[in-house]
């Protein structure tokens, strides 16, 4: 049987993955799917989100990962979107899975 492609960030969701944002400078950004879901929607493609860079200003890589209970990575900080009065604000928390 034949996997379908995780093109939406619903399908993210439903797989648990994280929403990793990788600059050439070597900043890294992690965002939970779900939480990016709340904020853009379950329809969008994870890999069309912009992300910028607090470093400089370049093209950002975005990559799915997949979140296994037995293995979470330890002392990860997500960043996550909420909208507040229309606009997106950006908070940052632990990852515990």
């Amino acid at each position: 049987m034949a996997h379908d492609p995780i093109d939406t960030l619903g399908k993210a969701t439903r797989h648990n993955m994280l929403v990793k944002a990788e600059c050439s400078c070597g900043n890294v950004r992690y965002c939970r799917s779900a939480d990016l879901m709340m904020v853009y929607g379950g329809g969008v493609d994870p890999l069309s989100l912009k992300f910028d860079c607090s470093r400089c200003k370049p093209q950002i890589k975005i990559t799915l990962l997949e979140v296994h209970p037995e293995h979470l990575p330890k002392r990860l900080m997500i960043h996550k979107p909420m909208k507040i009065d229309g606009k997106i604000v950006w908070h940052t928390e632990r990852f515990r899975g």
